[in-house]
């Protein structure tokens, strides 16, 4: 017993672990099933199937049928998946024998690396077919592309031998000389774009969960907001423009839509920065909370040429310029005087219409938006540009706790320059605070 009392918890627990004494078993790890073709993967009636479309016998066991399709004419291209090929170190030794030293360059190869296993085992190798190829061959067939990869293999046995079922076909014709399938023209849908529904599937993609992010690659964090800007820069094509709301008199949905868009790049995630202000109100300094904001920095050729293109584009499409600034000016200038003056240079350069960009040079986003939403008291562009905006700020609360005092809650506002300064410091005349009226859609 005296031992026992110059040990840890941890230890005794460990000790106990393996003297059973705990209760506790260990999960035994489950073994993975090694498949040597892809077929060892199907049910015995898809087996079947396939089997029947290949002209091939039905009968017998699982493994029977599929030696049956791994040695079949038909069905032989499609015994394995797609998977890159895997370094195998035996095989690069014995196939480049003496490697660094320029042994390499004389002789045949060592006759041992027929005797090797391939560096790829298993149900993969890296010559058969992609899912993504599978689906461009059913479109070359006139095949419909839905489906599991089983499907996609049925449809192509069935249609290359011509027995086992009709595979189903997409709407289309065949053209006689080229051969090539046409697929059929379904008309443009014309329908008001749905704004919350589009707010939420833009909000995800910008602002996923951490759980997510995780599995992220560098390259992924890096060239995610582009990506973003991307992506909403062909909803705005498919939704607004291409629908010619603005030719259709639907300004008002169309400016929403660009509202949210404009909203959620210059707010960012704010419920994340308010909740997390929440959990640390305890504490009297803590860290801002990263990956709530949208970077613009690896976005410059998204601007330039397709997204703030598109704003000017939506501006000189509205019917007059008050109705812009009724319906958007709000954002926009929040859009230029949190993003977009962030970075001088964004500022002096023209933006482009890419599909004309030798014939038309518009001039900056700035001197369009003078344009069409001149700010209070400014009654030409050159005005508005001597003067200077006043900077946007952040607000964030903070708790001061001293003993045998209640807890003392202060509002701060953040600014680049400034740093944490109280509310009522940065008051303006009249007692209201700079940051009353926030940006909302």
């Amino acid at each position: 017993m005296s031992m026992l009392h110059n040990l840890s918890y941890s230890q005794i627990y460990y000790l106990k672990q393996k003297a059973g004494l705990t209760g506790q078993k260990k999960a035994k790890k489950t073994k993975k099933h090694k498949y040597n073709n892809w077929f060892e993967k199907l049910t015995l009636t898809e087996l079947k199937s396939l089997c029947r479309a290949s002209k091939l016998a039905v009968s017998g066991t699982k493994d029977e049928l599929c030696i049956r399709l791994c040695n079949g004419d038909l069905s032989g291209d499609y015994a394995y998946e797609y998977a890159p090929e895997r370094f195998s170190r035996a095989r690069f030794e014995v196939e480049m024998p003496g490697y660094g030293s320029c042994d390499e360059l004389y002789g045949s190869r060592n006759n041992n690396a027929a005797s090797l296993p391939p560096a790829q085992q298993g149900c993969k190798r890296d010559t058969a077919y992609t899912n993504q190829q599978l689906k461009d061959l059913c479109r070359d067939k006139g095949l419909i592309v839905s489906g599991k990869r089983y499907d996609l293999v049925l449809r192509l046995l069935q249609n290359k031998s011509g027995v086992g079922g009709a595979p189903k076909r997409a709407a289309g014709t065949i053209d006689e000389e080229t051969g090539v399938f046409q697929p059929k023209k379904r008309a443009k849908s014309m329908k008001p774009p749905n704004v919350e529904k589009l707010q939420e599937r833009i909000f995800k993609k910008c602002f996923p969960t951490q759980e997510v992010k995780n599995k992220w690659s560098n390259s992924k964090y890096k060239y995610h907001p582009s990506e973003c800007m991307t992506y909403m820069s062909n909803i705005i094509d498919k939704e607004i423009f291409e629908k010619e709301l603005f030719e259709r008199g639907e300004e008002k949905c169309a400016w929403e839509l660009i509202n949210v868009i404009l909203n959620i790049i210059t707010v960012g995630n704010e419920a994340r920065r308010k909740e997390w202000a929440a959990e640390h109100a305890g504490s009297r300094i803590f860290m801002m909370i990263g990956g709530t904001e949208f970077e613009l920095n690896r976005c410059s050729d998204n601007l330039k040429y397709t997204f703030l293109p598109q704003l000017a584009k939506a501006m000189k499409a509205t019917s007059k310029k008050s109705v812009v600034a009724e319906l958007s000016g709000k954002f926009l200038w929040a859009f230029q005087a949190r993003k977009l003056a962030e970075i001088p240079q964004w500022d002096e350069y023209d933006i482009n219409d890419r599909s004309d960009w030798q014939n038309r040079k518009w001039g900056s986003f700035k001197e369009i938006l003078n344009e069409f939403v001149p700010r209070k008291g400014e009654s030409s562009t050159e005005e508005s540009d001597d003067e200077e905006e006043e900077e946007p700020q952040t607000r964030f609360f903070s708790m001061t706790k001293i003993s045998g005092e209640p807890a003392k809650t202060e509002e701060l506002t953040y600014s680049h320059t400034d740093g944490f300064k109280p509310v009522g410091s940065n008051q303006q005349e009249g007692g209201a605070s700079a940051n009353d009226e926030e940006v909302r859609p």
